[in-house]
């Protein structure tokens, strides 16, 4: 069946996916450039177990692939956590 979500958030969360969705305000982009949304960040933080900023950045969204997307993101993923 179909999972509704938008299908990124599907390919990457599957059947959490609307879970992850579930709050619109929180499906914009963390950053200019980086696909990651708030609503992700915050799902790392409450479902997922990131520690810190670090683990969020690094293992839960990958955005710190990129040292620059990185450091753009993490505003939000600071915020994610308050």
């Amino acid at each position: 069946g179909s999972v509704p979500a938008p299908q990124r958030l599907v390919r990457r969360y599957g059947t959490e996916a609307p879970l992850v969705a579930s709050d619109p305000a929180g499906l914009e982009p963390v950053a200019e450039g980086i696909e990651a949304t708030h609503a992700e960040l915050r799902f790392g933080v409450t479902h997922e177990g990131a520690l810190d900023t670090a683990d969020l950045l690094e293992r839960r969204t990958r955005i710190a692939l990129s040292a620059d997307a990185a450091r753009r993101a993490l505003p939000a993923a600071e915020s994610a956590f308050g």
